[in-house]
Parts: C-alpha cells; sequence; structure tokens
C-alpha cells in the first residue's frame, strides 16, 4: 500500500516538474506562471512579426515521438525500493491561425502512448485506453499552451504522470522571440492535478541562445537552459491521505526552427522529496530521476 501511495504521489510530481514536460523545461512554455494565462499581447502576423533573425511560434503542423522515463527511488527502513515507469508518446500538433488575443488556436492529438518493458500494469493498463486524445487551447507567444481542454477528462487524468496537459511541451520564449545569442530568466509557478491529488511547483530558470545550426535539415536555434525548482502537494490516493514536498534541479537543450517550428530536445531532472502518510505515521525519502526526450516524426 504505501509504495503504491509513494509511486502516485512521486509520478504526479514528475507531471508537474517534467516538463513535465512533455519537454525542456528550460524554456518551458507550459511554464509560464501558470497561475493564469499569460498576459501577452496579441500575436500579430505578417512582416513586422517575422524578423529573419527573430524566432517567434506560429502557425505549423508536426508529428512528434515523446521518450518519458521515471526512476523512483525510496527508503523503507533499512530497505532501498526502485521503481521504473516509462513510455513513448505519440503526438501530432496543429497551430493555426490568426491569432487571437491569447494566442493561435492549436490542438495537441495524443495519437497512442506504449508503455515501456517494466512499467507497472495498472500504468500500461490506462495508457492502452488512450487513443486519439485530443487538448484544444490557444499558443501564447512565449510558447504556453494555454486554455486547454481535452476531449476525454477521465483519460487524460489516468494518465497525467507521463503525459502532463501540454502547458510546457512547447519551449518558453522571451515574449518578442528569440535571437541567437540572447539570455533570459523565468520564475514561474505551475500546478498539476491527477485524480485526488494536486502538486505545485515553483521553478526558477535561465535559458541562452546560441547561434543558428542545421537541425534535420533545417535553419535553427539551439537554446539551452537550467533550472531549480521547489515542489509542494498532496492528496489520496486507494482513500489513504500523502503529503509531499522537495526540491530538484533541472537542465537540457531545445531546437526551435526559424519558421517558428519545434524540433525537439531533451531534458533531464532530479528531484528529492520527502512523501508524509499521516495514518502510517511515517515520512519517506524518495529520489526521482526523470527524462525526456522529443524527436519528429517524419
Amino acid at each position: 500500500m504505501i509504495g503504491r501511495l509513494l509511486l502516485a504521489g512521486t509520478a504526479l510530481t514528475a507531471a508537474c516538474a517534467a516538463g513535465t514536460r512533455g519537454t525542456p523545461t528550460v524554456a518551458a512554455p507550459a511554464l509560464p506562471p501558470t497561475p493564469g494565462t499569460s498576459t501577452t499581447a496579441p500575436a500579430t502576423e505578417g512582416p513586422a512579426a517575422r524578423r529573419p533573425d527573430v524566432v517567434r511560434y506560429g502557425p505549423s503542423a508536426v508529428r512528434y515521438v515523446v521518450h518519458r522515463r521515471l526512476h523512483i527511488q525510496q527508503a523503507f527502513g533499512d530497505q532501498t525500493q526502485a521503481q521504473d515507469v516509462g513510455a513513448r508518446i505519440f503526438v501530432a500538433t496543429a497551430i493555426t491561425g490568426p491569432a487571437d488575443s491569447i494566442g493561435y488556436p492549436a490542438t495537441f492529438l495524443v495519437d497512442s502512448i506504449v508503455a515501456d518493458s517494466g512499467t507497472p500494469p495498472p500504468i500500461v493498463d490506462n495508457t492502452n485506453k488512450v487513443r486519439k486524445l485530443v487538448f484544444a487551447g490557444r499558443v501564447a507567444p512565449r510558447g504556453e499552451f494555454v486554455n486547454a481542454l481535452p476531449s476525454d477528462s477521465a483519460v487524460s487524468q489516468s494518465v497525467v504522470q507521463l503525459l502532463g496537459n501540454f502547458r510546457d511541451f512547447l519551449p518558453r520564449l522571451p515574449l518578442d522571440g528569440v535571437q541567437p545569442g540572447a539570455a533570459w530568466t523565468d520564475t514561474v509557478e505551475t500546478s498539476q492535478k491527477g485524480t485526488g491529488s494536486e502538486v505545485s511547483r515553483r521553478t526558477i530558470s535561465h535559458s541562452t541562445a546560441g547561434g543558428w545550426e542545421d537541425r534535420l535539415g533545417t535553419r535553427s536555434v539551439r537554446v539551452a537552459g537550467s533550472q531549480s525548482y521547489r515542489v509542494a502537494g498532496g492528496g489520496k490516493n486507494a482513500g489513504q491521505p500523502f503529503e509531499l514536498s522537495g526540491a530538484g534541479t533541472g537542465s537540457g537543450v531545445a531546437y526551435i526552427a526559424a519558421d517558428g517550428r519545434y524540433l525537439g530536445g531533451e531534458w533531464q531532472d532530479s528531484t528529492t522529496l520527502t512523501v508524509r502518510l499521516p495514518v502510517q505515521g511515517v515520512a519517506v525519502p524518495v529520489i526521482q530521476v526523470t527524462r525526456t526526450t522529443v524527436a519528429v516524426l517524419p
């Protein structure tokens, strides 16, 4: 029972932290000050919005495979238990114009999720239920996916620990776009809800854009970043309450094409948590390492 509680709590933390990010939280878009929607001005289209030396998000259609792996290690007295959870998530994104006062209309279609070998059966069962799950919302100028609504909320909640809600799928960029050599810092607060649970996270991230380079045959900018964060939350699992708190660090890279398409990247973060189980009267230390890679499909 305790093991299941910890797995549920820490996996939810991974969804909030990872990027979750599905992608590098470095320039994490879904990592805008999550408390609400971005207060940016309407995204504009036309020559002024597409300077050749500035990269901004805009209309596009791209297919990805996201591979997310979690390693969770927890200690019970003199014993240490470890759990590995992983999956490949096949996603199709469509960003269309024109933009409104919030951003570009966008959809994220989760075609399917294939669990890695060794992933616990309950999680495998949930991933097998995901077919053509659609999240509809807006992509704001900085990249965050906001006002997202899933086509099936029950299914989306059942796989939140691996899927998140795509808020930070696209790397977070400066409001006016990114140029080679630019550097910026973001402080963001996000929250992630699971079935009967909620975890919040406060992140300080530092990002730097390199020079122009070739990525998949396309002129692109490489964005590298690092971050530190704190998490806190709790809820119930199998009727038993739990609380968690902790801190972590992460780093990774992302690639953005000159025309505004996200071309994938990779991210890794490590979190040290304390999970408290009030009913049992115990506090369990947990170490969690999350690795995420995002690759463009043909």
